[in-house]
C-alpha cells in the first residue's frame, strides 16, 4: 500500500472508515433509525402477546413485573437518549431525574425494584404502558432523525452519570439498544412460564 495512503487512513476515525464504503446523506444514522423501528415494532408485539390480566406478572418477589421491565426500557431509552441530546449536563442520576427531557409516565412507580401500577382496569393499564413504551421509541426514532453521522463520535468527553461515563452519541445509542435487549429478553422468558409462546424473533427483525 501506498505509505502515503497508509498514513491517511491511520488518521480516519472508525466512523469515518465505515462512511467512506456507504453512499452519502448520513447512512449510519439512516441505519440506526431502521433498526430503531424494527425494535419498536418487535418490543410492542412482545408487550401485546402478554394478557391484560397478567400484565404485572412476578417470577419472584425480587424480580420487576412484565410490564415493569417494558417501562423499564421506555425510561431508560428517553434517559440515555436525552442525554446524547440535551445540551445540559448531568453529573449523577439524581440530577438527571431533574431533566425535563423526560416523558411522562403512566404511574411514577419503581422501575428499578419491584414495584406495581394503580389499581384499575387491566385493559386500560395495558393500553397505558403500551402508549408509554410506543411513545419513548418514538422519542429516540425522532431524536435520530435531528442527527448526523459526523456527530456520532462526538461526545465521549461530556459530563454524564458514572455508569455512562466515556460514551459517545453512538455509544449512547447502541448501550440503549443493547439494554432494551436484555429486558425485552427477560420479558420473553415471563411469556413462557405462562406457556405463550414468543413472539419469533427473526421473522419480526427483517428489513
Amino acid at each position: 500500500m501506498n505509505r502515503r495512503l497508509l498514513l491517511g487512513l491511520i488518521g480516519l476515525s472508525p466512523l469515518a472508515l465505515i462512511s467512506s464504503k456507504i453512499p452519502a446523506n448520513n447512512p449510519i444514522i439512516n441505519i440506526l433509525i431502521k433498526r430503531w423501528k424494527k425494535s419498536k415494532e418487535y418490543t410492542m408485539i412482545v408487550l401485546e402477546a402478554m394478557p391484560e390480566d397478567d400484565l404485572e406478572f412476578q417470577p419472584t418477589k425480587e424480580q420487576m413485573s412484565f410490564a415493569q421491565q417494558f417501562m423499564h426500557i421506555g425510561f431508560t431509552n428517553n434517559a440515555f437518549i436525552g442525554i446524547l441530546m440535551d445540551s445540559k449536563t448531568y453529573p449523577d442520576f439524581e440530577a438527571l431525574m431533574e431533566a425535563n427531557f423526560f416523558l411522562e409516565r403512566p404511574d411514577p412507580i419503581n422501575l428499578f425494584q419491584p414495584d406495581n401500577l394503580q389499581i384499575r382496569d387491566a385493559k386500560e393499564n395495558k393500553a397505558l404502558v403500551s402508549k408509554y413504551v410506543a411513545d419513548t421509541f418514538d422519542y429516540v426514532i425522532s431524536s435520530l432523525a435531528n442527527l448526523s453521522d459526523e456527530m456520532l463520535a462526538r461526545g465521549e468527553n461530556k459530563e454524564k452519570p458514572w455508569y455512562l461515563e466515556g460514551h459517545s452519541n453512538l455509544d449512547l445509542i447502541l448501550r440503549s439498544e443493547s439494554h432494551t435487549a436484555h429486558h425485552r429478553a427477560q420479558a420473553i422468558g415471563y411469556l413462557r412460564m405462562n406457556g405463550i409462546q414468543p413472539p419469533g424473533y427473526s421473522k419480526n427483525n427483517t428489513l
